[in-house]
């Protein structure tokens, strides 16, 4: 009988784990929210930063211009629309947007 059941991962409840009733909830509409914006459609919103991460060596950067936002790899650019998030191209010392 062991045999015919599905294997299922058990994972602690949040409130097992010490969150708090409110922390539950605001996580479950934060959930609930993007699911609904992605479903419509809506473009997400990002910070500029710049991270070097020293395992690979490898520089990353994300600007946010008024008509693009540019998230650059080791100096290679790959542009998205900035309303749509659709992406236009790439390029390489291309400047800022």
């Amino acid at each position: 009988m062991e045999r015919d059941r599905k294997m299922v991962l058990e994972f602690p409840s949040p409130a097992s784990n010490g969150a708090t009733w409110w922390q539950i909830w605001r996580g479950r509409a934060a959930r609930c929210i993007g699911l609904i914006l992605n479903g419509l459609g809506c473009a997400g919103k990002v910070r500029p930063i710049s991270i070097d991460d020293p395992l690979t060596g490898t520089h990353l950067e994300l600007r946010v211009g008024s008509t693009f936002t540019v998230i650059a790899v080791n100096g290679r650019d790959y542009y998205f629309r900035r309303l749509d998030g659709v992406y236009d191209g790439a390029g390489m010392g291309c400047g800022r947007s």
